[in-house]
């Protein structure tokens, strides 16, 4: 019974430790660099993974689900930018003539 707890102690204690995920302007990634992602089709193996981690960049910046007209323009920016990263997965890789050199 010692050892149960101990186990469940210990995973409580690791589980404490997992760092959170942060905004791309939290970690250094300048809404500039946002701005400039290319996407391609080596992308779309990884669209919902993708899709996921630009929608879970918008939660934590806060717009995600905002009105744009509610939001300051350095966030309606950054929100237009994630969105915009979003869509071109959606449709880009539902296409694929879109990503053709």
């Amino acid at each position: 019974m010692k050892l149960v707890a101990l186990l469940v102690s210990i995973s409580l204690v690791g589980c404490a430790n997992v760092p959170r995920s942060q905004s791309m302007t939290y970690t250094g990634i300048p809404l500039e660099q946002l701005e400039q992602i290319k996407l391609g089709q080596g992308d779309c193996s990884q669209i919902d993974q993708r899709i996921s981690y630009y929608e879970q960049q918008l939660v934590l910046h806060g717009t995600w689900g905002k009105n744009p007209e509610e939001l300051s323009e350095p966030d309606r920016r950054y929100n237009s930018a994630g969105k915009i990263l979003i869509w071109s997965l959606r449709i880009g890789c539902n296409n694929p003539n879109r990503y053709k050199s």
